[in-house]
């Protein structure tokens, strides 16, 4: 029997470990958070009769458990490229900093009106891996994809694939914004068609090989202008549903058919989402937009005046882009958590500002500061683990709190 290590005991090592031991490997655990059945990944974890070491995303190849195994001649497969070997279905890719779940979720959800039967996995829904506990075949998998997972994908088995955009995120991890870049150009040697858009092109075409398409060629009419409706419908933004027609047409869904589709779909919870209006103010969640791009995309919708919640834990970016582009739009900025700090460094001579230290505090300070015409904006251009569960956690308490109000 096989033996094989799963190094990051998540959601998806879960599902590595379930569809191995399913196999009839035998499989033994290791996470920072030690448990029942559960060892601690320390660096000197013994590594003797072990074929495989299996890497959970958030686990990065420079654990000193990769390097120790890659030394000793041991695959290391991360989850992805593990339940990518197993998939007979038909695939799409889809990567990029910001839009991913939503382009997944749009794809998919076209697909399916127009009678291909398709599942968004991977970031999205199931890990790939919980997936092939009970595949099906027949459907078309519209597979999201991050940085981390692509490290070490491999295998060709995307039909085609979309890279939405790359901007600073994850520079925690990566040592530049190159090195990012690079993780990103992977799935185009996964796939057997890539979509670029043109900011991906003009940035960072270097890194990947010419055979590409762009995808950004739609229409003006097919997505509405910003507006304060447009974020109340929760229709996806243009380059999203772009995206979304270029891998949907690659299964022949005809434009007209794809319009009519897009219609009864909305973007999930928590990216640019209207929560409700009190006193004439409107109350946004945003909690998805957990990096310095995602908050510019979202202020680029608001003609002001905006009191923007940001805050969290820092992602090695700066925030100093934000400051030409939040001109005349931002009438204050709210900063909580580990990164107020450094946004209170970069940021608070160019607007009025305000460091808390809790999220509740951030908001009952926004809504005290806002008139009749303002919007509070939780857009926090960090990840949410200081204080939260997860971006959605986050973006709860935001409705929660909003609902308190008197």
């Amino acid at each position: 029997m096989m033996k094989v290590l799963v190094l990051g005991f998540g959601v998806s090592g879960k599902a590595s470990a379930s569809l191995l031991r399913k196999e009839g490997y035998e499989v033994v655990a290791a996470d920072k958070n030690p448990g029942p059945g559960v060892l601690p990944d320390r660096a000197d974890l013994p590594l003797e009769g072990f074929s495989q070491v299996i890497l959970s995303p958030g686990v990065p190849p420079t654990h000193p458990i990769v390097q120790r195994a890659l030394a000793a001649g041991i695959e290391v497969v991360g989850e992805a490229e593990m339940a990518m070997r197993r998939v007979e279905n038909r695939c799409i890719g889809i990567t990029g900093t910001n839009g991913k779940t939503t382009v997944a979720l749009l794809t998919e959800h076209v697909l399916n009106a127009s009678g291909i039967k398709a599942r968004a996995v991977g970031n999205v829904g199931l890990a790939l891996s919980e997936y092939l506990l009970a595949p099906d075949k027949s459907e078309v998998l519209v597979i999201e994809l991050s940085s981390f997972q692509l490290e070490t994908l491999e295998t060709k088995k995307l039909k085609s694939s979309v890279c939405l955009n790359i901007t600073p995120d994850h520079l925690d991890r990566y040592p530049s914004m190159h090195e990012y870049a690079m993780a990103k150009a992977k799935i185009q040697d996964c796939s057997e068609k890539l979509f670029l858009s043109n900011q991906v092109v003009s940035e960072y075409g270097d890194c990947f090989k010419p055979s590409f398409e762009i995808f950004e060629h739609l229409e003006e009419t097919v997505a509405p202008i910003f507006s304060l409706e447009y974020i109340q419908l929760g229709v996806p933004e243009k380059q999203n549903v772009q995206a979304a027609e270029a891998l949907c047409r690659e299964f022949g869904v005809g434009y007209e058919q794809f319009l009519k589709a897009l219609t009864t779909f909305r973007k999930p919870h928590h990216r640019i989402e209207w929560v409700g209006e009190k006193r004439g103010v409107h109350y946004i969640n945003d909690s998805k937009g957990t990096n310095v791009d995602a908050v510019l995309h979202a202020m680029e919708l608001f003609k002001g005046p905006v009191i923007l919640i940001a805050g969290g834990v820092d992602k090695g970016a700066s925030y100093t882009p934000w400051i030409e582009k939040f001109q005349g739009v931002v009438k204050k900025i709210i900063a909580y958590g580990q990164a107020a700090s450094k946004m209170e460094g970069e940021l608070a001579a160019f607007f009025p500002f305000q460091r808390v230290e809790k999220f509740s505090d951030a908001f009952d300070a926004a809504s005290c500061n806002a008139v009749s015409g303002d919007s509070v904006v939780l857009s926090p251009g960090c990840s949410s683990y200081d204080q939260f569960r997860d971006y959605k956690h986050r973006g709860d308490e935001f409705r929660n709190r909003f609902k308190s109000l008197q």
